[in-house]
């Protein structure tokens, strides 16, 4: 694994895909943002608020307070994790497996979110049993990048902390990385309540061609050194399965940001770190909001086509921010040890603007579903970026490998700033995940 390569130049979104997001509310982002190098338009408002302007809610309920877990603070917890990287140890990916790989510290593991909302939005731990009652009989699919997999791998070890889970396709993997098939298609069973979790390979949402693992393999062996993504084809492998899943989590991100060509019928529509002479940078954010769009279209067009009258929750992760601090290999690439404090940080531009291409995504979707599929989709958004951005503390590090002092102190090491430790900040995304699945099945079994 590396870290994804440094921005170019962002230009106007390639033609055939959504406009460029307009200008952000929120203040500018320090020069010393790591992930967002380039500086935002000017300000439209002085509003402080990291929240995006249009707020991500599905179809409104007169029943049950809709709370907004994306503002917050951390707050200090004694408590400790329902499971730890020894009894979980075979579902969590090595590299993130931080325990195991020797992180000496473990403050990390004592914080709780804090909802801006109040005592009605306040953020219970996360129950094993009421998540799987929810879901009784019901398939929960993650979609998605190597985030989407560590979201589900957290999911399964919260929920195996209570009840025993059994690997019914793919493999444990021990430290397989993103090349290990068996860990980009796995799926668990809970026997107790007859649930099944699932994790789909996805990056990009829609069909892709992914780029070599290696510059090597791509020059000596015939790989590609870009993506290719054709943005009005649906990824059969997660959405030929639709029909059988009940709760869909999409999230992605982090593979928009390398090269790509962008296609469309067949048709060269724009490119990102253009790969081939003489084409114009277009840039990704528009493809990014695209691909998310066609995702949830993809959703909501097979529900409104299904003979079942199944109901289905569709849930995008907004993007989760990068933490890399100077360079990638850099000893204290990010050495941090606790969050950072309200208003030490602002979310970055980019971090900023893909988070706002989600929310307005989710709430254009959700409008959809309630027109071409009333009463079998919901679409909501379990907006992290904010509560993300405020966690560079959560990240593997050096400890992406098994004990990487233990030769000495060494000022070039690889880091992963990128994926959270297991347990971790992570974690919260569940907890979160748990209230959205309650308040979806308090709704449609009115």
């Amino acid at each position: 694994w590396a870290p994804p390569p440094r921005l170019a130049t962002i230009s106007p979104s390639p033609s055939g895909s959504s406009p460029m997001p307009s200008t952000p509310s929120s203040p500018s982002p320090p020069s010393t943002t790591s992930s967002s190098p380039l500086p935002p338009p000017p300000l439209a408002t002085t509003s402080t608020s990291t929240t995006p302007p249009v707020a991500a809610v599905a179809v409104a309920r007169k029943a049950a307070p809709r709370c907004d877990y994306s503002e917050g603070e951390w707050v200090r917890s004694a408590s400790a994790p329902r499971y730890n990287g020894t009894s979980c140890g075979a579902t969590i990916k090595g590299g993130q497996n931080c325990m195991a790989h020797g992180r000496p510290d473990t403050g990390y593991l004592h914080w709780r979110w804090r909802p801006r909302g109040g005592g009605g939005c306040a953020l219970p731990p996360f129950a094993p049993g009421e998540f799987l009652e929810l879901v009784r009989g019901r398939h929960v699919a993650f979609v998605g990048d190597s985030l989407a997999r560590n979201q589900c791998e957290s999911l399964v070890c919260l929920l195996a902390s209570g009840f025993p889970a059994e690997l019914v396709r793919g493999g444990n993997g021990g430290d397989g990385g993103d090349g290990d098939e068996a860990r980009k298609f796995r799926r668990w069973v809970f026997p107790s309540h007859n649930a099944t979790v699932s994790v789909f390979w996805s990056p990009f949402l829609v069909n892709g061609t992914e780029k070599s693992s290696s510059s090597s393999a791509a020059a000596g062996a015939g790989g590609l050194d870009h993506n290719r993504l054709y943005l009005d084809q649906p990824d059969e492998r997660w959405a030929g399965e639709l029909d059988g899943i009940d709760v869909v989590v999409l999230s992605a991100g982090h593979w928009f940001l390398h090269p790509a060509m962008y296609y469309e019928r067949g048709e060269v529509i724009g490119c990102h770190h253009c790969p081939e002479p003489n084409r114009t940078e277009t840039g990704f954010f528009g493809v990014f909001r695209l691909a998310v769009k066609n995702a949830l279209r993809e959703v909501i067009t097979r529900a409104a086509r299904s003979p079942s009258q199944q109901q289905k929750l569709a849930v995008v992760t907004t993007f989760s921010p990068a933490h890399f601090e100077g360079e990638w290999d850099a000893r204290d690439a990010c050495a941090r040890s606790e969050p950072y404090a309200p208003g030490e940080k602002e979310v970055g531009y980019m971090d900023r603007e893909m988070w706002r291409s989600e929310a307005e995504e989710v709430a254009a979707a959700a409008a959809d579903a309630r027109v071409r599929a009333p009463g079998r989709v919901e679409v909501e958004a379990l907006e992290v970026t904010a509560m993300a951005a405020l966690r560079g503390d959560g990240h593997p590090g050096p400890y992406m490998n098994a004990f990487p002092f233990a030769g000495g102190e060494r000022a070039r090491v690889p880091n992963d700033c990128v994926h959270w430790c297991l347990p971790g900040p992570i974690d919260t995304w569940n907890e979160i995940l748990l209230q959205l699945v309650k308040r979806w099945r308090d709704s449609s079994s009115k």
